[in-house]
């Protein structure tokens, strides 16, 4: 990779985003860590000392590095909007895990500041770039099996979340469903008109935050497609992920990944290793594939794969499901 290729990224935050964000650097020669920002200083300095970078507490010092090109911002949720204005301010390309604020009022001012510095700011739904969903994807839109009829996603988490996490989190809504929104319009390409949710708790811990463990919600199109979401924060048995899109030609899956293919048949039965027990290890190569994308972004000035319309619409989209549960009713999607 040529140094006109390069990007040149300080990563703000070292926790549960930051450890796969590390990751996809580690495994990505186009992408060189300048500087790390972490709370916590003695992992802010091993990690310094991997990478032969910069480290502190403050963002203040990377963002006035003139040999910094992006911000990668992998911060607890709350800390978002403020180093994503801070770093297009800075005049720094922003990659951010999402959500970017708390409302949408909040996002649409970030997105008219990238605007205004004509910056990219790219938004991390990662299961996009999974190559086994992303395939699925591009396969319905291609025609493989005809118009969509129903779309079904399942998305069950491993291990649990901790409850310092669960209760930073802003609910299992905007936490973990929203990324199936996204999923279901970027398969289908369409918008939904209705939305409807139920949910309950067997997980009293998480009760305790107001937030739900198990979540199922459907959606219709004017199209007459049809979707559901069930989603749960734990699965004893692995990160369990998978898309299932049928119409009126066939069918199209795409199913858990495993470590690994073998599989054991005998007297006893037929049995296979487990799952991929969490979301690194399961979407690994999807967050790769993100950073990647980001950085063609930037450097080659490729267009954004997820644009403001895309991040506005979801967060809209899982605040009806989260009032739909409330009120106990089916809502309108702009009415």
């Amino acid at each position: 990779m040529t140094l006109k290729n390069q990007l040149r990224v300080a990563l703000f935050g070292l926790g549960r985003a930051g450890k796969f964000q590390l990751e996809s650097i580690r495994s990505n020669p186009g992408v060189s860590l300048i500087h790390v920002v972490d709370t916590d200083l003695e992992k802010a300095k091993a990690v310094a000392n991997e990478f032969g970078c910069e480290y502190g507490r403050s963002v203040d010092e990377p963002l006035s590095n003139a040999g910094i090109d992006a911000a990668i911002i992998a911060t607890p949720t709350g800390e978002h909007f403020g180093q994503i204005m801070a770093s297009l301010n800075a005049g720094k390309a922003v990659f951010t895990e999402k959500p970017l604020g708390n409302g949408l009022e909040e996002i649409d001012k970030c997105f008219q500041l990238a605007r205004e510095k004509s910056l990219p700011l790219f938004v991390g739904f990662n299961r996009r770039f999974d190559p086994s969903h992303s395939n699925l994807a591009q396969s319905v839109r291609g025609g493989e099996i005809g118009a969509p009829q129903l779309v079904r996603i399942t998305s069950r988490d491993s291990p649990l979340p901790s409850m310092d996490y669960i209760k930073t989190s802003h609910g299992i809504f905007h936490d973990c469903i929203v990324h199936d929104l996204d999923m279901i319009r970027f398969i289908s390409q369409e918008d939904p008109i209705e939305v409807y949710s139920v949910g309950s708790n067997f997980i009293p811990e998480i009760q305790a935050f107001d937030d739900l463990d198990n979540v199922l919600v459907s959606l219709r199109f004017a199209s007459g497609l049809l979707a559901s979401i069930d989603v749960n924060r734990f699965a004893s048995y692995g990160y369990d992920q998978r898309i299932e899109a049928f119409g009126e030609k066939g069918m199209l899956q795409s199913e858990n990944r495993y470590p690994r293919s073998t599989v054991l048949s005998s007297e006893a039965g037929v049995s296979r290793p487990p799952i991929e027990f969490s979301f690194p290890s399961r979407y690994r190569e999807a967050y790769q594939r993100e950073l990647e994308t980001f950085r063609k972004c930037v450097v080659e000035g490729i267009p954004l794969p997820i644009t403001y319309a895309d991040v506005r619409m979801s967060f809209v989209l899982s605040d009806l499901a989260e009032c739909s549960y409330r009120e106990g009713r089916p809502m309108r999607v702009g009415g």
